[in-house]
């Protein structure tokens, strides 16, 4: 009878250390899929990867159902030309990996380009910089400072 408990409890004691194992790979924590609205033209932002901040071009965006434009790095797929106001169905997946330098990211796949009109957007921002950013990163820089470019042309600049 000890011999048949003691079999009975290794058992559960080895299934309860299995169960405790820890899962290593890439995991799916969530997925979705909607519309958004990309501005036709893209604006300056703070793009965060790889452990650091860097500003960047980033694509001025629309959530379906929302009023406010957001920020988007990449969308893998999509084809951008300027000038354009773009309609598209996106899936967004959310990774986590604990293997990776950077375990939790988000990847933008283009589904479906809905629209292309030829227009310039409405409302967008002028960039997408946090005001922390400009004092913690820029505090040394002198605001009086000026600079002159020798251009044939230089009126525009």
């Amino acid at each position: 009878m000890k011999t048949i408990f003691a079999t009975i409890m290794s058992l559960l004691l080895i299934i309860g250390l299995a169960g405790c194992e820890k899962e290593e790979g890439r995991k799916i924590t969530d997925y979705k899929e909607y519309t958004i609205t990309v501005a036709s033209e893209k604006v300056t932002g703070l793009v965060f990867s790889c452990g650091n901040n860097y500003v960047s071009d980033v694509y001025a965006i629309l959530k379906e159902h929302s009023a406010e434009w957001e920020q988007l790095a990449y969308i893998e797929g999509f084809e951008y030309e300027a000038g354009y106001e773009y309609t598209l169905r996106i899936s967004e997946t959310s990774y986590l990996d604990h293997s990776m330098g950077e375990p939790a990211w988000t990847e933008y796949n283009l589904i479906e380009t809905i629209s292309k009109e030829k227009k310039t957007s409405e409302g967008v921002p002028d960039n997408f910089i946090p005001d922390w950013f400009y004092s913690e990163y820029c505090a040394t820089v002198n605001p009086e400072f000026k600079y002159y470019i020798d251009a044939d042309d230089n009126a525009p600049i």
